[in-house]
């Protein structure tokens, strides 16, 4: 077999994206590359291929059958059978329409007065000096979450253990991350089970409730859905909170600049989206037929990744990408949420929690600050998620 660059590619400084992107954009924006299992797929690094990979219904997410690529050997929550991301329509549709009512706009904006309660309780309880990701970053979307689902309280530390596991890119068999996903599928279903007895006014009471005419989440959809809401709701979120916050603090200037305009905070969220996506896309697609991309080809049967990283640091789309710039004009929106049938189902919710999170620590902590070196933060290494481990912080 030919040899091919590995991928997901190491992160710059930071948490950077890597340079082999801007080289692969320039030289080779479909080229191949090696993931993990071993399987050799397309890498789609330009903005304008991967928005069209995300949005052409040419290429499925369905990777059930024998032969399929996959980004990982064995079971990886991304690539799990009968997962939402792991569906076509018109199976996908029908999930997505039955969970229709529950992030929409509107609902979403409903909970903004008790996201911006629950972290301003937070951020008033925490001492001078703290450390930002396992203090405020993380402690934050397990509570936000919890609140919007309608339930009392999780095993915080068991659902972290069983979320690192489950996105583990190293170090852990596969054994060991299947046994962690049926340990949080049986803990989401018990959780369920007991939440049909007094269920409340939560989001978990209404995909109990959730129908279209006589059709009706079925349990496994209901717990695969909880679980999938668990994770994101709170390691994702955490994970891109801790990159946001290193960013604003080193250098201060873009949050003294919150700090004095918090009318910016909009547009502020969307930019650090783009600029600290924690990690690149592991989502693999099947082309079902052969496809024209703006950049070449990709044949019938073979995979391909439209990578976010790539996409959102596009020159061409994004003038001086590195540069974290609040008043960029509007033009091309990120692609942190995906885009098409497969756009984020959390995303109002996702981009509502980080906008009052900033607008509270703005409030609350004008003067927050990085109480080490940048330099001296260090990363997680072996994760699907990259970013802090520790950020300690003065407020």
């Amino acid at each position: 077999m030919a040899d091919f660059e590995h991928f997901p590619f190491p992160s710059g400084p930071r948490g950077a994206p890597s340079d082999l992107y801007a080289v692969r954009r320039e030289k080779e924006p479909l080229g191949l590359i090696q993931v993990p299992s071993g399987d050799v797929v397309h890498l789609a690094t330009r903005y304008e291929d991967a928005a069209m990979v995300l949005t052409d219904p040419r290429f499925s997410r369905d990777l059930s059958y024998p032969g399929a690529p996959r980004m990982f050997s064995g079971f990886t929550i991304a690539e799990a059978p009968g997962g939402l991301i792991s569906m076509d329509p018109p199976d996908h549709t029908r999930l997505r329409r039955l969970l229709s009512g529950t992030f929409t706009p509107r609902q979403v904006n409903g909970w903004r007065p008790r996201l911006r309660e629950l972290a301003t309780d937070l951020a008033d309880r925490l001492p001078a000096e703290f450390d930002f990701v396992t203090e405020f970053a993380f402690p934050l979307p397990v509570q936000v979450i919890c609140d919007v689902m309608g339930v009392p309280g999780i095993d915080s530390e068991r659902v972290r253990r069983w979320s690192d596991a489950m996105l583990s890119s190293s170090g852990l068999t596969e054994e060991e991350k299947a046994h962690s996903a049926a340990e949080f599928y049986a803990y989401c279903a018990t959780m369920i089970a007991e939440h049909r007895d007094t269920p409340g006014d939560g989001l978990l009471a209404a995909m109990i409730e959730a129908r279209d005419g006589a059709d009706r989440l079925t349990e496994e959809e209901l717990v695969r859905m909880t679980l999938g809401l668990f994770l994101a709701g709170h390691e994702t979120t955490g994970s891109i909170l801790s990159r946001m916050a290193l960013r604003l603090l080193a250098p201060r200037d873009g949050f003294e600049r919150l700090v004095a305009d918090p009318g910016v905070i909009p547009k502020a969220a969307e930019e650090l989206f783009r600029v600290e996506q924690p990690g690149d896309s592991p989502l693999i697609r099947v082309a079902t037929e052969d496809v024209e991309l703006p950049s070449g080809t990709i044949r019938k049967g073979e995979g391909v990744i439209a990578s976010f990283a790539g996409a959102n640091f596009d020159p061409g789309v994004f003038p001086s990408p590195a540069t974290m710039d609040f008043d960029r004009a509007a033009g091309q929106s990120h692609l942190s949420f995906g885009r098409g049938a497969h756009y984020c189902v959390g995303a109002n919710l996702a981009t509502a929690e980080v906008q009052e999170f900033l607008g509270v620590l703005a409030a609350r902590m004008p003067g927050l600050r990085l109480a080490v070196p940048a330099e001296e933060v260090e990363w997680t290494a072996g994760s699907i998620m990259v970013r802090p481990l520790h950020l300690p912080v003065r407020r």
